[in-house]
């Protein structure tokens, strides 16, 4: 009797509705997960860097030594159409003198022009006439002089 009592208690129990253990009132609840951000987009692809003035100077120079010349920069500048101008005067040791005038892309790096000119040094003794009478005259330039030098 004992065991039928106890069952139908426990029955009983079970049907009632305030014996049914809640457990979500009696646990906190987890803190709800954030939604993923969403990925950034990648940049994209930038196009080449303009050439700076350090490299445009630096590739002249290059250019300049590889022509078997030695230079001073006189100026270098960037255009309007992203074109560098660099502007050398070269020498050739005691032989020659000139100037290399290079124009380079601004972007693609290329050599688009190169302007240079280069002179023979003249001796100091060198006499501004080819045409000599033989007995170390030359004919020179007439400037108010009579027509013949003697």
């Amino acid at each position: 009797m004992r065991f039928a009592l106890l069952l139908g208690l426990s029955g009983l129990l079970g049907l009632a509705p305030g014996c049914v253990i809640r457990t979500r009132g009696y646990f906190p609840r987890p803190a709800p997960r954030p939604a993923p951000a969403p990925q950034p987009q990648p940049p994209p692809p930038s196009g080449p860097r303009a050439m700076s003035y350090d490299e445009a100077v630096s590739l002249g120079f290059s250019q300049c030594r590889s022509r078997g010349y030695q230079c001073d920069l006189k100026e270098a500048h960037r255009t309007g159409n992203d074109v560098w101008k660099v502007k050398f005067r070269a020498w050739v040791s005691d032989d020659a003198k000139g100037h290399l005038h290079l124009d380079y892309d601004a972007y693609s790096r290329a050599l688009l022009k190169v302007d240079d000119k280069m002179k023979a040094r003249k001796d100091d003794d060198w006499d501004d006439d080819d045409r000599d009478d033989g007995r170390g005259h030359g004919r020179g330039k007439k400037k108010g002089h009579a027509k013949r030098d003697d």
